[in-house]
């Protein structure tokens, strides 16, 4: 695999979008692998410097993903009798 941004041989890939990536183009940015709940509070556990491509743009809000909700059944209709 080859380094989306220089073409040399890629060390490891982006863990936001997936880009291979070479040491020298390689950066860190933070990732938060889980949260869960406890004792009336949110904990996160990340990861503070996960390989990053420099190229895409993680987010910093979350993005609402209500395309992937089911889709509603349609409503029956009243039968002409």
């Amino acid at each position: 695999m080859q380094c989306w941004i220089c073409a040399s041989p890629a060390n490891g890939t982006c863990r936001f979008c997936g880009r291979a990536v070479c040491r020298e183009d390689a950066k860190t940015h933070p990732f938060v692998l889980e949260v869960y709940p406890s004792d009336g509070n949110l904990y996160g556990l990340a990861v503070e410097d996960a390989l990053h491509c420099g190229v895409c743009k993680p987010r910093p809000e979350p993005v609402l993903m209500d395309f992937l909700a089911a889709p509603k059944a349609p409503k029956p209709r009243k039968s002409d009798k």
